[in-house]
């Protein structure tokens, strides 16, 4: 059975059974609850759903402001639904704002500074290059999974291209092929968590480009 608070579609009575199930639970859960709520929805990319989450994450906002712990995660799935909207301007602005309240609150961190890197490659702002450099080179020396290695270290060496760094940019493309041909991540108990399955072709053509 789907909990309350993971649900893939809002009907009128999705909408009211949430809602009624939110009221009953504790106040300290509620901004987590609407969070997570919102993410199901976003993840299903459906328009509607997406403004619906959209909503969810201003009432969480505007009724827990003081909630840090649950920002970082509604910030992250604020540029998710931009980027889905294709507004990638908006969606870069939200990623950022959540790498920044990371930067102030580290208890909690999402993967919005590798969705922040590669939108701002892949869109070409070339003006936010030497961030993206600065936000990747401290990050990747802490990422556990292969996947975020190999994009972070494929957006690093397309950056050191466009910059005319020949050298940083051989290693870093050394490095980004090293960890999309792991076949293990370094966890323990979840081994195959992680690897690159599928390889971003849009990625690679940038990283093989002369």
């Amino acid at each position: 059975m789907v909990d309350w608070y993971r649900q893939k579609s809002w009907s009128k009575e999705d909408e009211e059974y949430f809602f009624k199930r939110l009221e009953r639970a504790r106040k300290d859960g509620r901004a987590q609850y609407l969070k997570i709520q919102a993410i199901e929805l976003v993840e299903t990319k459906n328009a509607f759903l997406l403004d619906v989450a959209e909503s969810l994450i201003a009432k969480l906002f505007s009724e827990y402001p003081d909630d840090q712990f649950n920002r970082p995660g509604a910030l992250f799935a604020l540029g998710n639904i931009y980027q889905l909207r294709n507004d990638y301007d908006k969606a870069i602005e939200f990623y950022k704002h959540a790498i920044d309240f990371e930067v102030i609150f580290p208890r909690v961190q999402t993967q919005a500074y590798i969705y922040y890197a590669e939108l701002v490659v892949k869109t070409a702002k070339t003006h936010f290059y030497d961030a993206v450099e600065k936000i990747l080179l401290e990050k990747m020396p802490g990422v556990l999974f292969p996947i975020e290695k190999y994009k972070g270290y494929s957006i690093l060496c397309i950056i050191n291209k466009y910059k005319c760094n020949t050298e940083r940019a051989a290693h870093f493309e050394i490095l980004a092929e090293e960890n999309a041909s792991k076949e293990t991540s370094t966890l323990r108990y979840h081994k195959y968590l992680g690897i690159v399955k599928d390889r971003d072709s849009w990625l690679d053509k940038l990283v093989r480009k002369k």
